[in-house]
């Protein structure tokens, strides 16, 4: 679990806060989305919780301990960190970079090899193929999982992202970002994630922290900013559409029926109500069967169902 109370940052002695007085609470497993205006604070707060910058104010409890008290470099080596850049080491392979933090903690050479063939094989990578690789070599989608990897190397409790997904390109980032959304249910990481993309935001976050000017303006899972918003600016924020993006929170699953309906379109379990609409709408069927890993019907949804739980979220 991560605690920040209170937390604030002046730059200046006497200069307007550029975080003021945060106080949020992310329990342990779930993944916190931080969003907000350009120089809303959000990005401050995130390198506050590893003292990157340094708080004016408050308190960060990392696992109930105060890490404000703790020295930054051996707080660091706790805590994976995953760039927008991915800041892969040019110079070392695939394999050395991921082994980084665990050398420097004295890991033995077994136990490291091990981690490394692990974590390939975690974020989708053949470690035959890929730990002697060099960086320059990779696409930015691989590279972008050598990061994650790296970041997940010496098990740490709790991992920052920052923009992690924004310098792939648009087809490939949806991709990743399911594949890590399932990667993060895997691991069971405290996952505290920037993002200016409010759809990102929605979809990885369990909770979304709203910020303007420095200050936390709702704190609370995706569904309820979207069904609830706190204020005029929050209402404005996540935009006109709100019972369309509710629908793309929703899973296929939640209203399928059994059987299935000959000459309908297929999707996978798990996908969204709003994939769902859209295959609908693209085939002008009115039903769409349900398929499992394996390819088998798991059950149908009908439009009627999708239609009736979009006027339920509106």
């Amino acid at each position: 679990m991560i605690r920040l109370e209170g937390i604030t940052k002046r730059f200046g002695a006497a200069g307007k806060p550029s975080v003021d007085d945060v106080t949020i609470e992310m329990p342990e497993g779930t993944t916190t989305a931080l969003i907000g205006p350009s120089g809303c604070g959000k990005t401050t707060t995130m390198r506050m919780i590893n003292r990157m910058i340094e708080p004016s104010a408050g308190r960060i409890f990392i696992e109930g301990q105060d890490v404000t008290r703790l020295d930054p470099v051996t707080l660091r080596r706790r805590i994976g960190y995953v760039i927008q850049q991915i800041g892969l080491f040019p110079h070392m392979t695939v394999a050395e970079n991921i082994a980084t933090v665990p050398r420097l903690l004295g890991w033995t050479k077994g136990k490291t090899e091990e981690r490394i063939d692990e974590l390939l094989a975690l974020v989708g990578l053949e470690p035959e193929r890929f730990r002697s690789m060099m960086p320059h070599r990779l696409s930015g989608g691989q590279r972008q999982r050598v990061g994650v990897a790296r970041a997940l190397a010496a098990d740490p409790p709790v991992m920052l992202m920052d923009e992690p997904f924004g310098a792939i390109d648009p087809i490939a980032r949806e991709r990743l970002q399911d594949e890590f959304k399932e990667i993060l249910k895997r691991v069971r990481k405290t996952i505290v994630m920037v993002t200016h993309d409010l759809d990102e935001a929605m979809k990885m976050g369990d909770r979304v922290a709203i910020m303007r000017d420095g200050r936390l303006i709702q704190y609370a899972t995706p569904d309820e900013i979207l069904a609830a918003p706190a204020d005029s600016f929050v209402e404005a924020f996540v935009g006109p559409d709100r019972a369309l993006k509710r629908l793309s929170l929703r899973s296929v699953d939640a209203l399928m029926r059994p059987g299935s309906v000959a000459d309908a379109p297929a999707i996978a379990s798990g996908a969204s109500v709003r994939e769902a609409l859209a295959r609908l709408i693209g085939s002008g069927a009115r039903s769409v069967n349900v398929h499992g890993a394996d390819g088998a019907v798991l059950g149908h949804v009908t439009r009627d169902a999708i239609l009736d739980g979009a006027d339920a979220a509106a």
